[in-house]
């Protein structure tokens, strides 16, 4: 899609949402906290109502609608990701307690 600049800080966020689904698929949480941390500060921009309003003057709402239709679709999945990465946290660190009591149990 040849772009508009005004579309740059959706194209840039729908590229670091495609990069954070990467990176949760690959268990990297903790780069993925990174660059949450970069898109977070990028995502300011968009939320400013003179930039929505630049947006509508160029006539660019449906192709921003589209990016960020993209980047929510993107978002669910990473939050399935995120939920599935907590609750297999949350079993292993069950399973480790239930072992750390056996082990009391056993030495006493």
């Amino acid at each position: 899609m040849d772009t508009n600049p005004l579309l740059d800080p959706l194209v840039r966020a729908l590229s670091q949402t495609q990069a954070l689904l990467s990176l949760a698929q690959a268990g990297d949480w903790d780069s993925f906290e990174t660059l949450v941390q970069q898109r977070q500060q990028g995502l300011l921009s968009i939320n400013d109502a003179e930039y929505l309003q630049s947006l509508a003057k160029a006539d660019l709402e449906s192709q921003a609608a589209t990016l960020i239709q993209e980047i929510q679709g993107i978002n669910q999945h990473l939050t399935n990701l995120a939920e599935l990465n907590r609750d297999n946290k949350a079993s292993d660190l069950r399973q480790s307690v239930t072992a750390n009591k056996a082990l009391d149990a056993y030495g006493r």
